[in-house]
C-alpha cells in the first residue's frame, strides 16, 4: 500500500502522507461471531431460505450458544436473518424488488453523503486515511480471474463506511451499513469476477477520494453515482 501512495503522489505531484484508519476497541465475542456469520452471508455459504439454528452455528464456530444467538438476533435486526419460532433463523432471500429498493436508497443516501463530506474541510489526516483506504481496496483485488473477492469486498466496505463516518452522523452511518449489508448477502457479488470491471471499480474509489480531498463536491457526487452502478439490480 505504501508503494501505491508514493506512486499516486508522483503522478499528481502532491504530497500524500500515509495514514492508517483509526484503531477500534477489541470486538466482543458476540461482535466477532456476528462478523463471521455476516461473512458467510456475503459469500453465499449460508444459503437464502435455509434455516440455521444457534446450536448448530455454535458447534460450527466452536463456541457457546448464547453469544451466537445474540449475534443472529442482531443480524435479524439488520434484515439479514429472520427468526423462526422454535426452529432457528432463516437467511433472508433478497428478491429483485428488494435489491432495487436498497439500490434506490443507497443512491439517495450515499451520494448525498459524499457530496456533504466533500464540502467539509477535512483534516490532512482524514484525507490521507480516506486515500489510504481507497488504495488498500485496490491492493485486495484477486491476483487472478476467479480468485477470492471477499478481501476486496471487505476493503470496499471499509472505504465506503469511513467516507460516510466523516459526516459525524451516527444514524446516517448505521443506515448506510445496514443497506450495504443487505445488498451484499446471498453471495450476490461473488459472480462479479470480471477482472477489468473489478479494477475499474477499485480505481473509482481513488477518484472519489481525490475529489473529496480537493473539496470538489459536485464531481465527488457524480463519481459516486457512477460507482454505485455496480450495485444496480
Amino acid at each position: 500500500m505504501k508503494k501505491n501512495v508514493i506512486d499516486y503522489a508522483t503522478a499528481t505531484g502532491e504530497d500524500i502522507v500515509l495514514s492508517l484508519p483509526p484503531t477500534h476497541p477489541r470486538p466482543s465475542l458476540k461482535e466477532e461471531i456476528e462478523e463471521k456469520i455476516r461473512r458467510q452471508l456475503v459469500s453465499g455459504e449460508m444459503r437464502p431460505g435455509h434455516l440455521y439454528s444457534a446450536n448448530n452455528m455454535a458447534s460450527q464456530l466452536g463456541t457457546s450458544n448464547s453469544p451466537v444467538r445474540e449475534a443472529m438476533l442482531s443480524l435479524s435486526g439488520e434484515g439479514l436473518l429472520e427468526p423462526v419460532r422454535n426452529r432457528g433463523f432463516r437467511v433472508v432471500l433478497m428478491s429483485p424488488a428488494d435489491r432495487q429498493e436498497v439500490y434506490d436508497l443507497r443512491r439517495l443516501i450515499e451520494v448525498e453523503a459524499v457530496r456533504r463530506v466533500a464540502s467539509l474541510r477535512l483534516s490532512s489526516e482524514q484525507a490521507s486515511t480516506l486515500m489510504s483506504l481507497a488504495l488498500a481496496a485496490r491492493e485486495q483485488l484477486p491476483d487472478a480471474p476467479g480468485g477470492d473477492l471477499l478481501p476486496y469486498l471487505d476493503a470496499d466496505h471499509d472505504f465506503h463506511c469511513y467516507l460516510v463516518d466523516l459526516l459525524g452522523n451516527k444514524r446516517w452511518s448505521q443506515i448506510v451499513r445496514t443497506l450495504r449489508n443487505q445488498s451484499r448477502i446471498n453471495g450476490v457479488y461473488q459472480h462479479l469476477g470480471d477482472e477489468e470491471k473489478d479494477r475499474l471499480s477499485a480505481e473509482e474509489h481513488i477518484a472519489i477520494a481525490d475529489a473529496v480531498r480537493r473539496g470538489e463536491a459536485i464531481l465527488a457526487a457524480d463519481l459516486m453515482v457512477r460507482h454505485l452502478d455496480y450495485a444496480r439490480p
